[in-house]
């Protein structure tokens, strides 16, 4: 079914948040969620913070509020005492952080819930139509939440993401409980608590991300290299998406067939009069005398240990078993990452097994299985005569 569009208040002062952190946190549960310009902006950053408790919702705007006067929405999600709900959480928990330096503590999140559930869709859409019998209007997926001001509709939008998420919290937790599943998933909500921001750390061969760079070779590689960082300092000056400056196929084309002027550089597909005006001259200047790059390094050469693989089949082949009985997706269960330690660590006892796959639960269901194929590993190793397991 379809609501009336809510009216959430809109908070651009620190006084406001006070108030509003101080209902939210007598409540004792706050829906929470953000929205960011990453579409929009070289330098992405928090444009809106959604609160949703006890039939109010608030839509909080950082950038007229500023950092210290959202200290008051810092402490609340810091307080073990408030429960906090979220859905998809580990961006908001990384942007929060780097904005704020907030910590979430005693987190939930829905789609946490939904996974372990075996749900095949997990999106807050599709958990907000199926539970809640509500259709959220998802047409400002895209939207610019960097601008101002923002329309009602809008910010009605943004607090449809926080509005409905007790009511489905409560119906998964109470499906999960049924099935016994209710510690997996506060497990789960703990370790996601420990996200923290991390800056990215600088690729020299980023320009490879473009398609079709890799099999560039010789100068035309040293120009899409020149090309595309000429293209991220311009985008992030400018604070706009490097795809605003040039795209991505222009730039392969620019740099495997380098224009002779203007004329020839504006009739490239992708380019237009406004490029040519704008950034024209500059990108001749960095096709025509790109810096070279070094001699593209060999790739070690790495011995496949195909016994080590084999065990790893082994043990992705005991957890699909169960993940079916389960109903849940086996990466839930335990990613490969997770059975890789499983094979070179061949723990022995449950405890040792929840160290290699990162969670008890996942031990405590998988310990049938895989503590078995630990042993035989083990005792492969003490008879290095005897047939691998």
């Amino acid at each position: 079914m379809e609501l009336p569009p809510l009216n959430p208040e809109l908070v651009t002062d620190a006084d406001a948040v006070r108030r509003v952190c101080r209902r939210a946190a007598a409540v004792g549960t706050v829906a929470l969620d953000t929205e960011s310009d990453s579409l929009h902006s070289y330098h992405h950053k928090v444009c809106l913070i959604q609160l949703s408790f006890n039939g109010e919702h608030a839509v909080l705007d950082p950038l007229a509020i500023g950092r210290d006067g959202l200290q008051p929405l810092a402490e609340v999600l810091a307080d073990p005492g408030v429960l906090k709900l979220m859905h998809g959480a580990d961006y908001d928990l990384r942007v929060l952080d780097r904005d704020l330096g907030a910590r979430v503590v005693h987190l939930v999140d829905t789609q946490l819930a939904a996974q372990l559930l075996g749900e095949p869709q997990t999106g807050l859409a599709a958990l907000v139509e199926r539970e809640a019998g509500v259709t959220l209007d998802k047409r400002y997926q895209r939207a610019d939440w960097g601008a101002r001001p923002l329309p009602a509709e809008l910010l009605a939008y943004a607090a449809g993401d926080t509005a409905y998420l007790e009511l489905v919290r409560a119906r998964l937790a109470a499906r999960l409980d049924d099935l016994g599943r209710g510690a997996w998933w506060a497990e789960e909500c703990g370790a996601l608590e420990a996200v923290r921001w991390e800056a990215p750390v600088p690729d020299p061969l980023a320009f490879e991300r473009i398609k079709g760079a890799k099999k560039l070779a010789g100068e035309a590689r040293d120009r899409i290299a020149a090309l595309h960082a000429w293209r991220e300092g311009v985008a992030s000056a400018d604070d706009v998406p490097p795809f605003k400056i040039l795209r991505g196929e222009t730039m392969l084309a620019l740099a495997v067939a380098p224009p002779a002027d203007l004329e020839a550089l504006g009739a490239t597909p992708g380019v237009g009069r406004g490029t040519v005006r704008r950034a024209g001259k500059e990108i001749l200047r960095v096709l025509a005398s790109p810096p070279p790059l070094p001699p593209r390094a060999k790739g070690p050469r790495f011995a496949v240990d195909r016994e080590r693989e084999g065990r790893v089949q082994k043990a992705r082949e005991a957890r699909d078993l169960i993940a079916k009985e389960l109903a849940i997706e086996p990466g839930v269960l335990a990613p490969r990452a997770a059975l890789e330690k499983v094979v070179d660590g061949r723990p022995a006892d449950e405890v040792a097994l929840a160290e290699c796959l990162g969670r008890r639960w996942r031990a405590s269901v998988l310990a049938p299985a895989l503590l078995p194929l630990a042993a035989a590993w083990r005792e492969g190793a003490r008879r290095p005569d005897a047939a691998p397991a």
